[in-house]
């Protein structure tokens, strides 16, 4: 079966849609990716579809792609590819993540493979529109603590699963890697990258020496439980060291600020809708911005850092209080842990001031809705 030429590009402008731009993105992982697996459903079914219009390649390369049983399964053979330095990622819907979340509870508190990877895609569906539960998958996320990674736009959403599988062998953690449903059935214009292909592989396979098995790292049993948890916060540790150096956090000051001590705080496909509507009010790059692509755990050096000066932060996100109350949280801390905590700040994005509209809590989110929600805001203020 001929390949699709798109998914050999190596260089120049190519257009795909979001599916297969996280197969792409795959393809290009340096080193290259050992397993593919997970269980189809909306947003992200077509990722498997894809990935067999490239069964020749895969083959070729050696490269395991398969449809679990189910969510469960597709986690569990993450886990056992963590036993070797492989990079494996596992797609499913977010309804699925649920059914996968004792198996990724237990794999990202052992913990990802230094030399291998584990990347978890999670489809969500923010206008509940094609699914049965009004799923966050980042509240989830929380409580498996493990990391959230959100592209915003096409060239991110290729070129981060290249990035979250460094994040996650430099923090030896699982990352959540969340895509929605206006990017999966979207897509776009992206720069292609040369493609990378694992050294071992289906042709090329190793030998597991179980005897050599660490059981200490790999086998959850009380005391190892706790201990693995206390050694978390080192790890998040890690992952900000990591993001601050691929860059995956960013913040956008411009040269001449408007405005009265305001700033925003976003992430995903909300600062590209976010950035449309500051466009449109002809206000874009007037007030400063911190982009977010790891949402969970918040950077705390970073918000503080961002927060100096700033009396108004205006958080932009979609579906429930999830940034916010991380930022709460961390300002909280920051004042109480001052010499002079007098100080404060006004953080807006559920509710707003002057008894204005904030940002909805249910569906999602565009330009549009944020025209008329900030517009609003900038009157009064």
């Amino acid at each position: 079966m001929k390949t699709d030429p798109r998914f050999s590009r190596d260089a120049g402008c190519e257009v795909f849609t979001g599916n297969e731009l996280l197969v792409k993105g795959c393809l290009e992982t340096e080193g290259g990716t050992h397993l593919w697996t997970g269980y189809p459903g909306s947003p992200v079914s077509a990722f498997f579809d894809v990935a067999r219009g490239l069964r020749g390649l895969l083959k070729e390369h050696g490269i395991h792609a398969a449809i679990a049983n189910n969510e469960a399964l597709g986690a569990a053979m993450v886990n056992g590819s963590q036993m070797h330095g492989l990079r494996a990622i596992t797609v499913q819907k977010s309804v699925g993540a649920h059914v996968a979340s004792d198996a990724l509870a237990l794999g990202n508190l052992v913990g990802a493979h230094p030399e291998g990877g584990a990347v978890i895609v999670l489809g969500d569906d923010p206008w509940s529109d094609s699914t049965q539960v009004a799923a966050d998958s980042r509240f989830l996320c929380k409580h498996l603590m493990m990391p959230v990674l959100e592209p915003s736009d096409a060239q991110e959403l290729k070129d981060w699963i290249d990035l979250a599988f460094k994040l996650s062998r430099e923090s030896e953690l699982y990352i959540g890697y969340l895509v929605t449903t206006n990017q999966a059935d979207g897509g776009g214009s992206v720069q292609a990258r040369p493609n990378h292909f694992p050294d071992t592989n289906s042709r090329n396979p190793f030998g597991l020496d179980t005897s050599a098995i660490d059981l200490e790292r790999n086998v959850l049993l009380p005391p190892r439980t706790w201990r693995k948890e206390q050694e978390l916060p080192e790890r998040f540790e890690r992952l900000w060291a990591s993001a601050r150096r691929h860059g995956a956090n960013r913040i956008l000051r411009p040269a001449s600020p408007m405005g009265r001590g305001l700033g925003f705080v976003t992430s995903a496909a909300a600062y590209s809708y976010l950035r449309h509507a500051l466009a449109v009010l002809g206000l874009d790059l007037c007030f400063p911005i911190m982009k977010m692509g790891v949402t969970y755990p918040l950077d705390p050096a970073m918000v503080c850092e961002f927060s100096e000066g700033l009396t108004d932060l205006i958080v932009i996100e979609e579906r429930r209080s999830f940034l916010e109350d991380q930022v709460t949280t961390i300002l909280n801390r920051a004042r109480q842990d001052a010499s002079d905590p007098a100080g404060s700040m006004n953080i807006w994005g559920k509710q707003f001031p002057h008894g204005l509209t904030g940002i909805p809590e249910t569906r999602g989110l565009n330009p549009s809705k944020l025209i008329e929600r900030l517009g609003r805001l900038f009157l009064k203020l």
